[in-house]
This record gives structure tokens, C-alpha cells and sequence, in this order.
């Protein structure tokens, strides 16, 4: 089972080398892996999950797993504070490297190249609460601490234009409203269709490739980044398998892959945005947090293995 699960992941990590070879050879700057992230978050992502979302009924019960993921990442966030507190741990972005995931450039392709672009739509919903918490609540605190002005007027605005969430809503619709098969039978309409599809199949090669690219590892700080990614993982895979025993299963009565969803979505390292909003001259806290982000991309590589041989 591992070995067929690890086939299954193996072209990722191919890509993953890929990108770490684009780098050592300077064959792609780093202006260039900012362009493509451009193209992943405004174009192919989008097109991924606005596919995924149109060929999906979307459910009334599935709002509870978007509200319960927004409380669980309030939850997590005071556990990194009440740890920070009796660890003793001097870096103040501790408590938000316990909480929120980073679903978009590594959860997609991780959970589509397993499972399928045909389930993709069961790994978002998970994700809508999750998203909400970081553009509301993360944003806020790391604004905080850069000592920035907090708009929560623009933090709305910048939710509900991002690109993301008008795909997945705008899928909803379509499916609600039976535009998909319009699309389809339409001879002039098929051809937006058919690009909306060639754009979603660059989202897992050119995010591979990236996250490749931008892993990077320093000894400063390594212990410490090493015991929060244990941690956060230790706690994180405890409360995926309480939440899969007792409400997916039990209460909501939902299916193995909405279980392997959420496993997937809780072995992932937290929100790659945090380094964007630290102060420039803070040194020490930003090789932390990336420590912490580029340990926990491959822990959530090797655990993502185990998942895909248990559900798959």
C-alpha cells in the first residue's frame, strides 16, 4: 500500500526536484517564480476549482464544516499562545504558526493528484473556514504586529475579490443554475469551457515546481522550528481523527474522501503568506517561520504518503 501510494505521489515530488534543480542552476530567477504564482492564483487555481465546484451539488450540511473549521483555527491559535507561554518560546509568531493551512499552494495539488480532480470540490469546502480565518483574523494580527493600521473594510474587499472564492462561488451558481450544461452543448460557449480546462491542468505542475524552488532550510533557529512542526502535527492529526470519527462520520455522515480531505488539509504546513507581512529587518523571526514552513512541507509530503495508502 505505500509503495502504490508513493507512485501515486511521486510525480509531485519529481516536480518538487525540478524546481530545487530550476534554483541551484539559476535556470529561473526569482522574479519568474513570482509570475507564475501570479498565473497559479489568478488563473489555473481558479479554473481548477470552478470545475470542480460546477459538477458539484453543494450542500446545506457542508456550511458546518466551514463554520467548524473557522472555530478550529481560533481554537489553534490560543493553544500556540497558551504553548508559547509554557514552552517559554521567545518568537512571537509562535501561536499563528499553530493555526491555518496553506491549501492553496500545496493542499490542491497534493489532494488532486491522489485523489482526483473530481473530489477537489470536497478538500475546498474544508477550506472555505479556514480561508475566512486567515484573510480575517491572521491578517489582522500579522498587520498588528508590522504596527500597520488594521482595515477591516479593505480586508473584506480583498476576500471577496480574490479570485478563489469568486471561482467557487461562481461554480456553485453555474451548477445550481444548470449554466455547466449549457456550456457544454454550446458550440461557441465549449470553447471558454475548454480553456477554463486547459488553464486547471498547469495548477499541480507549476505549483510543484515552485514549492520546490522556495524551500529553503537554516540552522539557526532549527531545534525550535523542529519541535513546533512536531507539535503542531502531534495536536493537528489528533483532532482531524476526533473531528473524522465523531462529526464526519457519525453526525454529517460523510464519505471516505471528505475523511482523507481533512486528514490532507491538517498535515499541511501553516499559510506561506506570513512571511509577506513581517517587518523587513527582522531577521531572526522570519528564518524561523521559515524554518517552520519548509519543515513542515516535507513532514506534510511524507504523512500525505501514509494518508493516500490508508484512504486511497
Amino acid at each position: 500500500m505505500i509503495l502504490e501510494a508513493t507512485s501515486k505521489v511521486l510525480p509531485v515530488l519529481l516536480l518538487f526536484l525540478l524546481g530545487v534543480f530550476f534554483r541551484k542552476s539559476n535556470f529561473i530567477n526569482e522574479s519568474t517564480i513570482s509570475e507564475l504564482k501570479k498565473v497559479i492564483v489568478n488563473f489555473s487555481l481558479p479554473s481548477l476549482l470552478f470545475l470542480s465546484f460546477s459538477k458539484t451539488n453543494f450542500e446545506i450540511k457542508y456550511l458546518s464544516i466551514i463554520l467548524s473549521m473557522f472555530i478550529i483555527c481560533i481554537g489553534l491559535l490560543y493553544i500556540g499562545k497558551f504553548l508559547k507561554t509554557i514552552l517559554k518560546i521567545k518568537y512571537d509568531y509562535f501561536p499563528l504558526l499553530f493555526t491555518g493551512f496553506e491549501a492553496g499552494m500545496l493542499g490542491y495539488s497534493l489532494f488532486s493528484i491522489a485523489f482526483g480532480l473530481e473530489n477537489l470540490f470536497k478538500f475546498a469546502v474544508i477550506d472555505l473556514g479556514q480561508v475566512i480565518f486567515v484573510f480575517f483574523v491572521m491578517v489582522g494580527i500579522l498587520t498588528r504586529y508590522k504596527q500597520s493600521k488594521i482595515n477591516y473594510w479593505d480586508m473584506f474587499y480583498s476576500f471577496i475579490k480574490t479570485p478563489v472564492i469568486i471561482a467557487i462561488f461562481l461554480g456553485i451558481i453555474s451548477q445550481k443554475a444548470g449554466l455547466i450544461n449549457v456550456f457544454e452543448n454550446s458550440t461557441i460557449l465549449s470553447a471558454f469551457l475548454e480553456t477554463i480546462k486547459l488553464l486547471s491542468t498547469l495548477t499541480v505542475p507549476l505549483i510543484s515546481i515552485i514549492i520546490g524552488y522556495e524551500i529553503r532550510f537554516k540552522r539557526d533557529n532549527l531545534k525550535v522550528a523542529l519541535l513546533t512542526v512536531l507539535l503542531r502535527n502531534l495536536l493537528l492529526l489528533l483532532i482531524a481523527l476526533i473531528i473524522n470519527n465523531f462529526v464526519f462520520v457519525k453526525i454529517l455522515h460523510l464519505d471516505k474522501l471528505f475523511q482523507a480531505a481533512l486528514m490532507t488539509m491538517f498535515i499541511l504546513p501553516p499559510p506561506f503568506i506570513i512571511p509577506l507581512y513581517m517587518k523587513e529587518d527582522d531577521n531572526e523571526n522570519k528564518w524561523f517561520v521559515s524554518n517552520v514552513l519548509a519543515i513542515n512541507t516535507f513532514s506534510a509530503i511524507v504523512l500525505y504518503i501514509i494518508i493516500v495508502s490508508i484512504y486511497v
